[in-house]
């Protein structure tokens, strides 16, 4: 007798006091990052002739290097604070191994003592591509590295800005685009 008095007065949600099961802002509300589509135009790299994809939704800036062999390619995301961060540079059968392993090098250094995941694959038109990513928050989550073995070596980096570790897991969609989109500008580049 005592335990139905009691249900009876704690109510079950369907019966008495309507503020109680009112909808309560939360503290804090994250707001959904609104990533772009994945719709591509093509840019040319001079003076390399090297065609490449990016997002729509990115604005593309080329310079030369000091030497004005290299191109410094920068893919800005100014709406996710990020930016691809790529170098076409120009290399002979003296120079490529020593590019390559420069390259390897400043990945290595980037990754901070994460564990990566590495993605090895060929696009159609003959390139060799390194893929390496790592999802422990830090602002270079995605880096690659691509050569043609005879003339060029493509090499980069993704920089979000706002990478911390304890931003990693909402950041995750950000870094999850960045990486759709390297992989789609290195299937699809061509001379």
């Amino acid at each position: 007798m005592t335990a139905c008095a009691l249900w009876s007065c704690a109510g079950d949600g369907k019966h008495g006091n309507e503020a109680d099961n009112a909808p309560v802002p939360r503290r804090q509300a994250y707001p959904r990052v609104l990533l772009p589509d994945s719709a591509f135009t093509s840019v040319t790299v001079e003076p390399s002739g090297l065609s490449i994809d990016i997002n729509t939704a990115a604005t593309c800036s080329i310079r030369a290097d000091e030497s004005g062999l290299s191109r410094f390619v920068d893919i800005s995301y100014p709406d996710l604070n990020s930016v691809i961060y790529m170098t076409v540079t120009p290399v002979d059968a003296k120079t490529l191994n020593s590019v390559i392993d420069n390259r390897l090098d400043r990945i290595a250094l980037n990754l901070s003592g994460t564990d990566p995941e590495l993605i090895d694959f060929d696009s159609p038109s003959g390139f060799e591509n390194k893929l390496v990513v790592t999802h422990a928050g830090i602002s270079t989550p995605v880096q690659f590295l691509s050569t043609d073995g005879k003339s060029l070596v493509v090499s980069g980096v993704a920089f979000m800005k706002d990478a911390t570790p304890v931003t990693a897991d909402s950041l995750a969609p950000i870094s999850r685009m960045l990486q759709r989109d390297i992989l789609h500008t290195l299937k699809t580049m061509h001379l």
